[in-house]
C-alpha cells in the first residue's frame, strides 16, 4: 500500500515536471480574437491589405503575451528580437526602431500596423516565425 502511494505521488510529480505549464500562445490568441484561419493563411501569404479586425486582435494577443508588445501598445524591441532567427537580429534592431512609431487607431491595429511595416521590410520573416 505504501508503495503504491509511493509510485503514485513519484509519478505525479515527473508529470508535473514534464509540463512545463505554458499555454499554446497562438491557440489561445485565436480563439481569443476568433480570427479565421483564412485571414491567418492570406496574412502568412504576405497579405497585410487585408482590413480585418479580429486579425488584428491576433497579432496584438500574439505579440503581447510573447512580451513583445506593452500594455500601452509599445514594442519591446529587446524581446522582439529575441523571436527572430538570429540572422535577422541586426538588421532588425533598426527596423523595430522604425516600425514602432507606426500609428494606430488602437492596440490591435497598432500591432498590426508593426507587422506590416516589418515584414514591407524583410517579408522572409513570415517563413521563419511560426505565429500560426
Amino acid at each position: 500500500m505504501i508503495w503504491n502511494c509511493r509510485l503514485i505521488f513519484l509519478l505525479t510529480i515527473i508529470l508535473i515536471m514534464l509540463d512545463p505549464g505554458e499555454t499554446d500562445i497562438r491557440k489561445d490568441c485565436r480563439r481569443e480574437s476568433k480570427v479565421s484561419w483564412a485571414a491567418l493563411r492570406r496574412m502568412k501569404s504576405g497579405d497585410f491589405e487585408q482590413d480585418d479586425p479580429r486579425l488584428k486582435c491576433y497579432l496584438k494577443c500574439f505579440m503581447a503575451r510573447n512580451g513583445i508588445l506593452d500594455s500601452d501598445g509599445e514594442i519591446n524591441v529587446q524581446r522582439a528580437l529575441r523571436h527572430l532567427p538570429r540572422s535577422l537580429q541586426d538588421s532588425s534592431r533598426k527596423l523595430f526602431n522604425t516600425c514602432k512609431s507606426v500609428p494606430g487607431i488602437d492596440p490591435c491595429d497598432k500591432a498590426f500596423q508593426i507587422a506590416k511595416c516589418y515584414v514591407n521590410h524583410h517579408p522572409e520573416i513570415l517563413q521563419s516565425v511560426p505565429f500560426i
